[in-house]
């Protein structure tokens, strides 16, 4: 179907567009630069009209959720998919993906609705220490972990802990540390073309990054905790490097508040599904925010329990709103307001252009046609920007209009599941690590039925 939208403020910061009054057209499934005769028209007056909104950090599908779900403290598959579609997302990233639980994401994704999905493949580095170690094995190695990517369908690379520890002490020679581990991570990024979302922690910022172009550092809000994190993870950004917030549900309620609910992961600490909140590290979130004015910042959120519709409104709005920071934080917090387009640019243009999907995050020609319709008339104050943007008036997917006028129309829209074509050699490495390892090539192996369309990227 050609589509005509009228009217609306636009506002694609890919392209320098920063709410003007512009029509958008749309021919199939993409933006074209005009349309003589559309089949529709939508009328956007008094609406704000961006692209479809790409959670970064998703964690809708780790393994172990479904024991929140037993306990009603986890949304189900659909009502996610629901969620997020009402809050004009089209495209969720789980962080969590392992060698060993990749059937099971993949699974969990191909049951989430409405929206496209991607993964990342979260290492462990101990199946990995002996090459680490070897400087000749490098690129080796480097071939090792794509083909571990694209067997896996996974996105991008992922790091939970940038060291290789044990807790026996015949394994002491089989050590890394932090600093030593990410010396070597960043020859291994630069030297096979690689990139690593590195999850934060006060260790990661205590190491320094040899690189930022090697490293994107992720869920800054478990990080935050001292002033001197702050200062670290603000250098880091200023230096070229890119970040996401990881904003944490100050007044959620956690079942972590009661107990922690953990999954062995064979990693050195066990995933917490349902960590407590730390008040130093969510105002920590706020301050970088608010302080830190370039292009490498992106939303996101950590942990699990979620709700996109309840859980935004008020982190937005703290942005937004000067004079709503006090009462929440009992304290008064850097006077810059964020604006429309840095909202645009930190939840849609940005996660776009980190997991690589070229097509997303703008409404240029060319573009798929994933477009959020937003009720707010230019005259809002800010202090209401985060109700109006917590729900979209009308949702595009691929062209096709999944929400229209609030209420959910088209709930078996066409989805994908997006990975990386890595094109690896396979080597005597991946062969001993297969061999000797508790895991087998086959384990990894992903049913073509699964997760919609399967797209492969270059």
């Amino acid at each position: 179907m050609n589509i005509k939208i009228t009217g609306g403020r636009l506002y694609d910061p890919a392209r320098g567009v920063q709410g003007a009054t512009q029509d958008l057209f749309i021919q199939g499934d993409r933006i074209v630069a005009h349309l003589p005769h559309p089949d529709r028209v939508i009328q956007a007056r008094d609406q704000v009209v961006a692209p479809g909104g790409i959670d970064l950090r998703g964690q809708v599908a780790t393994y172990g959720l479904n024991f929140l779900r037993l306990w009603n403290r986890f949304p189900s598959l659909k009502e996610l998919g629901q969620l997020y579609a009402a809050s004009g997302y089209t495209h969720v990233h789980e962080p969590f993906l392992t060698l060993y639980t990749a059937g099971y994401v993949h699974r969990q994704l191909a049951a989430l609705p409405l929206v496209d999905t991607s993964a990342s493949l979260a290492l462990n580095l101990r199946d990995l220490d002996s090459s680490l170690k070897s400087p000749g094995q490098l690129e080796e190695l480097g071939q090792t972990i794509k083909s571990l990517q694209e067997k896996t369908r996974s996105l991008d690379l992922r790091l939970i802990e940038p060291f290789v520890r044990y807790r026996q002490s015949y394994y002491s020679h089989r050590t890394m540390e932090a600093a030593k581990t990410l010396e070597t991570l960043t020859r291994l990024a630069l030297e096979c073309g690689l990139r690593f979302n590195l999850e934060a922690g006060p260790e990661v910022l205590e190491a320094p990054l040899p690189e930022t172009r090697a490293f994107h550092l992720a869920a800054l809000g478990r990080a935050l905790t001292e002033e001197r994190q702050l200062e670290q993870a603000l250098d880091h950004l200023e230096k070229g490097g890119t970040a996401d917030l990881g904003f944490q549900a100050r007044n959620a309620s956690s079942i972590a508040n009661e107990q922690p609910v953990k999954v062995d992961f064979g990693w050195y600490h066990p995933l917490n599904l349902n960590p407590k909140t730390k008040a130093n590290g969510a105002l920590g979130v706020m301050r970088l925010a608010l302080q830190y004015q370039g292009p490498g910042l992106a939303f996101s959120v950590c942990g699990p329990v979620w709700d996109p519709t309840a859980e935004f409104p008020p982190c937005f709005s703290w942005l937004w709103d000067r004079a709503a920071r006090p009462a929440a934080w009992e304290r008064q917090l850097p006077g810059r307001e964020f604006s429309l387009s840095e909202w645009a640019w930190a939840t849609r243009t940005l996660p776009a252009r980190l997991l690589g999907l070229a097509d997303r995050g703008h409404l240029g020609p060319g573009a798929r046609a994933d477009v959020a319709l937003f009720d707010l008339p230019p005259d809002t104050p800010s202090s209401q920007w985060a109700q109006s943007l917590s729900r979209c008036h009308t949702l595009l997917k691929a062209g096709e209009v999944v929400i229209e006028n609030f209420d959910l129309v088209q709930p078996e829209t066409p989805k994908a599941t997006y990975y990386r074509r890595a094109g690896a050699e396979e080597g005597p490495l991946l062969a001993e690590l297969c061999q000797y390892r508790s895991f087998r090539p086959e384990n990894l192996w992903v049913a073509d039925e699964l997760g919609g369309a399967w797209v492969g990227l270059e």
